[in-house]
C-alpha cells in the first residue's frame, strides 16, 4: 500500500490566503469606519422648512444652508433656523385718544428670509421674536391713540392695515410681517358702563322722540280733521245762505214716505225756522 503526501507548497500556502482575508476584512472595516466618521462629524441634515446657519467655534462664517443633506467641514457647527409662518398671539394694551384704557388681543403672523437669516442669528439668535415683537406693538399702539374709545371698533379694518404697513416699515431687513389681526378689543369696566348707560340713554330718548312724532300726527289729523268739518259746515252754511231751498231737497230725498215726527217752518223772510217735534195724539 502506497502511501500518498501532500506537497510541501500547497499546506504552506495556507497562511498566505488567511492574511489575505484579513487584510480584506480590515480595510472593509476601515472603510465602514471611515463612512461612520464622515456621517457623523462631516454630514449635517437640516429639518424642511428651516435653513442652516454655519459657524466655527462660535463665529458665524454667513454661509447658509438649505433643507437637505450636506457635507460640512470638521469644525462646522449646523445651526437650525426656521424660515416658516409662524402665528403669535399676545394682548397689547393701548390707549385711544381721549386717554380711555383699550386692550387689543392682537394675532401676528411673522417669518424670515434664508437672506437675512446669518444676520438675525449673529445679532439676535433664535429668539428674535422677542425683539420683533415691541416694534410691532407700538406700530399697533401709535395708530390706536389716532381714534377716540368710541371709534375704534368702527375703525377696526383700518387700524389694523395701518398698523400693519407701520410694523413692516420698522421691522424692514429683519422679520417679514405677513399679516396682523385684531382679534378681540375690550375696554375698561368703567368705560363700558358708561357706554352701556349712554345706550340706554339714547334708546329711551328715541323712544320719546317717536312717542312725540305719533303724538303730533294724531294732532295733526285731528286737526285736518276738524278743519275738514268746519269748512264742510261753512260750505252748507253759504249753500243754505244763498238757496235756502236746498234743505227743502234734503228733506226730500231723505223722506221715507211716512209721516214726519217733526215739522219746519218757513218765515216770511224765507229764512228757516226752528224745527218743532209734532205732538203725539
Amino acid at each position: 500500500m502506497k502511501r500518498i503526501t501532500r506537497p510541501v507548497e500547497e499546506s504552506s500556502s495556507l497562511p498566505s490566503m488567511n492574511l489575505k482575508y484579513l487584510t480584506s476584512a480590515f480595510g472593509l472595516g476601515f472603510l465602514l469606519f471611515a463612512v461612520l466618521v464622515v456621517m457623523l462629524f462631516f454630514t449635517a441634515t437640516v429639518p424642511t422648512g428651516n435653513v442652516g446657519v454655519i459657524s466655527n467655534f462660535g463665529k458665524v462664517t454667513g454661509e447658509v444652508l438649505d433643507s437637505g443633506w450636506h457635507i460640512v467641514g470638521p469644525v462646522d457647527h449646523v445651526t437650525e433656523v426656521s424660515v416658516r409662518t409662524i402665528t403669535t398671539q399676545t394682548e397689547a394694551p393701548c390707549f385711544s385718544s381721549d386717554l380711555q384704557a383699550v386692550n387689543i388681543t392682537l394675532a401676528v403672523q411673522t417669518f424670515i428670509t434664508k437672506e437675512n437669516a446669518t444676520n438675525i442669528f449673529k445679532n439676535y439668535g433664535t429668539e428674535y421674536m422677542s425683539q420683533a415683537m415691541p416694534k410691532i406693538m407700538d406700530a399697533l399702539k401709535a395708530e390706536t391713540a389716532k381714534y377716540e374709545a368710541a371709534q375704534i371698533i368702527a375703525n377696526r379694518d383700518k387700524i389694523r392695515s395701518e398698523a400693519l404697513k407701520a410694523a413692516q416699515d420698522r421691522l424692514k431687513g429683519f422679520v417679514e410681517v405677513g399679516d396682523l389681526s385684531i382679534v378681540n378689543v375690550t375696554f375698561s369696566q368703567d368705560y363700558e358702563k358708561a357706554i352701556e348707560a349712554k345706550q340706554v340713554a339714547q334708546q329711551r330718548a328715541e323712544q320719546a322722540k317717536y312717542e312725540l312724532q305719533q303724538a303730533q300726527v294724531e294732532a295733526e289729523k285731528k286737526v285736518a280733521s276738524a278743519r275738514g268739518e268746519a269748512e264742510a259746515i261753512q260750505i252748507k252754511g253759504e249753500a243754505l245762505a244763498k238757496n235756502p231751498a236746498v234743505i227743502d231737497l234734503e228733506l226730500i230725498n231723505k223722506w221715507d214716505g211716512k209721516a214726519p215726527d217733526s215739522l219746519v217752518s218757513n218765515g216770511g223772510g224765507g229764512a228757516t225756522s226752528v224745527i218743532l217735534p209734532l205732538p203725539h195724539k
